[in-house]
């Protein structure tokens, strides 16, 4: 708060506190002309509010008098303090309403004189009106709750357009990243089949390779195996032929023997024949 400031609101609610402090103190002087419209504003008052809020209204002229004095203290204590400033002089306009109408009616009045003094303290609580409906408004500079409000309503729907811009293009960026995924996906798929490929037939040429390493042994040993049993056969035969030699060669003996006992036989016959034969 500068002190321009707070100079031109002590100024201006030094009106209210003192003349608030006089109702509060010595309400009758106010009485005979807040009457009048006390009588017609309260039963209004009291018809239209709620039933909680009408029961607190008092009828007493007195009691309103002081009532309006009291907001007309705390408005203008407020206001030169600066401590809920705005609200101090709202409060000071709404106590300034009834207080003028009740005190300065110069279109009810007869007497030239009396018209004439109340046009005027009308005329001046008037401008007093309006400097606490414009303090009521000051903000110091600072940006009002109205300002604020359209500015935020006007911030919200730049970022609104913003947003929708933003989305417009995530989405684009979005089916752009989507295609590319599916791209990727796909060449990345078939990198994989290709790898899986390779590696299957370097797997095929590891087993073949193994498979013919087998056959080669067990080929080799079928060799051995077959050498084996073929020497066997071999040995087995030799000894047979041996064996039947043998057989041969004795009944070749044999036969020898005999044919030479037959032999022998015969020429002991024929000797004995011959010998029959000469004699």
């Amino acid at each position: 708060m500068t002190l321009v400031r707070a100079i031109g609101r002590t100024m201006l609610s030094s009106y209210f506190v003192l003349n608030g402090i006089r109702a509060v103190r010595n309400p009758s002087e106010f009485v005979a002309d807040a009457e009048p419209l006390a009588e017609r504003i309260v039963p209004t008052a009291k018809r239209f509010a709620p039933e909680q809020v009408a029961g607190l209204i008092p009828e007493d002229t007195a009691t309103l008098v002081r009532l309006n004095g009291a907001a007309q203290v705390i408005g203008g204590v407020a206001l030169a303090s600066g401590k809920g400033r705005r609200l101090g002089a709202g409060l000071l306009a709404l106590s300034l309403i009834p207080a003028t109408v009740a005190r300065h009616p110069f279109w009810s009045r007869t007497d030239r004189e009396e018209k004439t003094a109340d046009r005027q303290q009308f005329v001046k609580n008037l401008s007093l009106l309006g400097g606490v409906i414009i303090a009521s408004r000051d903000t110091e500079g600072k940006p009002g709750i109205v300002w604020r409000a359209n500015e935020g309503r006007e911030l919200a729907v730049k970022r609104t357009k913003k947003a929708k811009k933003d989305a417009k293009k995530a989405i684009k960026r979005g089916r752009n990243e989507v295609t590319g995924a599916a791209v990727a996906g796909g060449l990345a798929l078939v990198e994989e089949v290709v790898a899986e490929s390779r590696k299957a037939r370097r797997q095929a040429a590891k087993q073949a390779k193994a498979a013919a390493e087998r056959a080669q042994v067990e080929a080799k040993h079928a060799r051995k195996q077959a050498r084996k049993s073929a020497k066997k056969s071999v040995d087995r035969v030799q000894k047979s032929s041996a064996k039947v030699s043998k057989k041969a060669q004795g009944a070749v003996e044999d036969a020898t023997k005999s044919v030479r006992k037959i032999a022998d036989d015969a020429r002991t016959q024929l000797g004995e024949h011959i010998e029959l034969g000469n004699n």
